[in-house]
């Protein structure tokens, strides 16, 4: 023990002074009373240490966990958690119990694998072989039979040579250690003839089921990773940062070889969670960025349990106060607990799902935190017409429940009441003096100030597909002209472009999401999306956009028992997200008991800031727009809208178009497997070749190419003349 841990040791359970304090006065003396200090120069004063009083026991209890911990921390990953380490002692153990009976069949292939090696050197089979394929072996004949000779008359000797010291050995020394030396002889046949899975002409051992704790040593790993597909057979792992455990899982960080990038190993994740034996929810990888990072480095967390079925974590809106919603939003965490923030100005938020998965719940995350900010004007509208928004009518600057046609056509006033404002607000900034208004887009100080009239404002609306779908005729008297639908689409379309830079944020909910319901137009424009569960991988790129299947992102792989857990992928504060950098989120849990009382606060805060307006205040009339002003608008609206699309039912498409209509990404271009079209569909790739022939689908030169890193030639159609085809029609 060093001086310094003696004198610790000493310590330990005693009160030591600060120097310079005063010494404590007992009950029947009184303490001195501390010198006033003469004035002067001010002395840095010395660090006050602060701790905690422990006895002499529990110094040397921490202090004996502290080291176990640490030796801990050097074992192999697998003997450092029980249950891991409990699997590998069961299989050590048996291993050991089944040593004496596959030990005498080690040696025997051990023999047999040495008799082998020894007959190839022997004969000198590297240097015939080499001959033989170099047409040289006439001319290097007499060569290779001279090293033969030479060869066995070494064998010879040597075998002479061994059988005499042997002898000698034994008649003078016994027969000891001519034992010893036959063990030590027979292990090293046994390791040579060991069995290695995988290996030509050997067996793979039969070890019972395949699990974690037996793939996390090193060489394991890296077998993982090449029985997955993403590393190739002699290809190793650079391990960056050693295989950590703590109380959630396991983690580390690795460089894939040269030429092998993060994303393909993200797009492959189940693939590489089956070579690890663990459930793919267990399993998280993600590409390291920034200086640290590089595009082929990428970071492994295996969780010791599935980190979606814990209780869902309350969201801290239910107890805040206020909330100032330029900072992003509190959204929920990630696997590993970390927390994830969604912002709300500067974009737009889409949410998607199947019924029953937890829409509603987070659709209601940001705008409970618009309630809470009392210079946000909030917008809603219920397509549903359930209870799940009534308490936002406290505080709703314009709130709809329903979508009948008296509740459609009210959105739509409040929707061009909107784009109006936008239009307005622009025309208001470029005024600004630049150094209020310094590019052209709102800010904190602009949307806070009532002079201004520019707040924040939110528009969300729940089961959008129940407004966009409505086919009833605009205007009564032209009953084939401009549908209500598509005129709410034109609207939502204008803001979703033009208005996040006015201080209009859109955030939208449906149950059906495809092409039809939520057009690319409007989808395009909406720069953060969040789905949850869905049906098929064609929904999850709906919601999420062209290419994310592709990248490993399908929201259909999530389990229906997760609820409230769904892809993220879009802005995280100042960040944008591609799509291979979608996150697994665990939403927040904010009960509606919650949203209510928050909502009592917002209107509070705002009836004391003096911003509570239109429903909530009782003003319920919406102001005619000023004719000039519609006018204007209705030539905007529309040119951003684009053209209006072509009623699918007025036109019957073949019926290979008509499936692919369904499923073609608006992003998609150029030419793909046939094969890959037919799966989407549910055709044979034969039936849609043909078909697509037969609707004048005109192919690609050359019709067989490689595609996807194939390595053969496979039937290709181009997705663009597929797209000329259908809008032809």
């Amino acid at each position: 023990m060093t001086r310094a841990a003696r004198k610790d040791d000493d310590m330990a359970g005693e009160l030591i002074p600060f120097p310079g304090a005063a010494t404590p006065a007992t009950a029947d003396e009184p303490g001195p009373v501390a010198p006033v200090p003469a004035a002067g120069p001010v002395q840095p004063a010395e660090p006050v240490l602060d701790g905690e009083l422990i006895s002499e026991a529990e110094y040397r209890r921490s202090k004996a966990r502290r080291l176990a911990e640490s030796a801990m921390s050097k074992l192999p990953a697998k003997w450092q958690s029980p249950e891991t380490a409990k699997q590998a002692g069961a299989a050590l153990a048996g291993r050991a119990a089944l040593a004496p009976v596959r030990y005498p069949a080690a040696v025997g292939r051990g023999l047999v694998v040495s008799a082998r090696a020894w007959w190839a050197w022997v004969r000198v089979a590297d240097f015939y072989d080499a001959a033989r394929s170099s047409d040289s072996l006439a001319s290097r004949w007499q060569e290779i039979a001279v090293v033969r000779r030479r060869r066995g008359v070494i064998t010879l000797v040597a075998t002479c040579a061994t059988g005499l010291g042997g002898l000698v050995v034994d008649l003078t020394a016994g027969s000891v250690p001519l034992a010893v030396a036959g063990g030590a002889v027979s292990v090293a046949l046994a390791v040579a003839g060991r069995r290695k899975d995988g290996s030509p002409g050997r067996q793979a051992v039969l070890g019972g089921a395949r699990s974690l704790a037996m793939l996390l040593d090193g060489d394991n790993l890296v077998q993982a990773f090449r029985d997955a597909g993403v590393i190739g057979k002699a290809d190793r792992l650079y391990l960056v940062e050693r295989l950590r455990r703590d109380d959630t899982g396991f983690s580390l960080v690795v460089d894939l070889p040269a030429g092998r990038r993060a994303s393909d190993v993200i797009a492959k994740r189940e693939t590489l969670a089956s070579a690890l034996a663990v459930d793919e929810v267990r399993l998280i990888l993600e590409r390291v960025r920034g200086d640290k990072g590089h595009a082929g480095r990428l970071a492994v967390w295996i969780g010791h349990a599935d980190p979606y079925a814990a209780d869902p974590v309350p969201s801290p809106l239910a107890t805040a106060a206020s909330w100032d919603l330029w900072k992003p939003v509190p959204f929920g965490t990630t696997a590993r607990g970390a927390a994830v923030n969604l912002p709300v100005v500067w974009t737009s938020l889409l949410i998607g799902a199947i019924p029953r998965q937890g829409k509603t719940f987070v659709m209601r995350l940001p705008i409970t935190a618009a309630a809470l900010d009392p210079h946000v004007r909030l917008i809603i509208a219920d397509g549903k017409g359930g209870k799940d928004f009534r308490p936002f009518e406290q505080v709703a600057h314009r709130f709809i429940r329903g979508s009948r046609e008296s509740e459609a056509r009210r959105l739509i006033a409040v929707l061009e009441e909107c784009a109006a404002d936008v239009a307005d607000r622009f025309d208001r900034l470029s005024e600004m003096d630049d150094t209020l208004c310094p590019e052209s887009k709102v800010t904190p100080e602009i949307t806070r100030d009532p002079a201004h009239r520019m707040p924040l404002t939110v528009i969300g609306i729940d089961e959008i597909q129940n407004y966009l779908g409505l086919d009833m005729p605009l205007n009564e008297d032209e009953p084939k002209g401009k549908r209500v639908g598509q005129r709410i689409y034109e609207l939502l379309t204008f803001i979703a472009k033009t208005g996040p830079a006015a201080g209009y944020s859109l955030v939208l909910a449906t149950q059906r999401p495809d092409a039809k319901v939520i057009p690319d137009g409007l989808r395009g424009q909406l720069g953060t999306r969040f789905a949850l569960r869905v049906m098929n991988w064609q929904a999850s790129e709906t919601i999420m956009g062209a290419g994310t299947y592709k990248a490993g992102v399908d929201a259909s792989k999530l389990l229906s028992s997760h609820k409230g857990v769904g892809l993220l992928l879009g802005a995280d504060g100042e960040t944008e997200l591609s799509a291979g950098d979608a996150v697994v989120v665990r939403t927040h849990l904010l009960h509606i008991a919650a949203i209510r009382a928050a909502c009592e606060r917002g209107r509070a805060l705002r009836e004391q800031a003096g911003t509570l307006t239109g429903d909530a205040a009782g003003q319920n009339d919406l102001a005619a727009l000023d004719p000039t002003v519609a006018a204007r608008l209705a030539d905007e609206v529309t040119a951003t809208a684009g053209p209006e699309p072509v009623d699918a039912e007025l036109v019957e498409l073949p019926a290979a178009l008509a499936a692919l209509a369904d499923v073609l990404v608006d992003d998609e271009h150029g030419v793909v497997a046939v094969a890959e079209l037919a799966s989407r569909v549910g055709w044979s790739a034969k039936a849609l070749g043909e078909a697509l022939t037969r609707a004048g689908v005109p192919s690609p030169t050359p019709a067989r190419q490689r595609v996807n890193g194939s390595k053969n030639a496979v039937s290709v159609a181009d997705l663009d003349a597929i797209r000329v085809a259908i809008d032809g029609r």
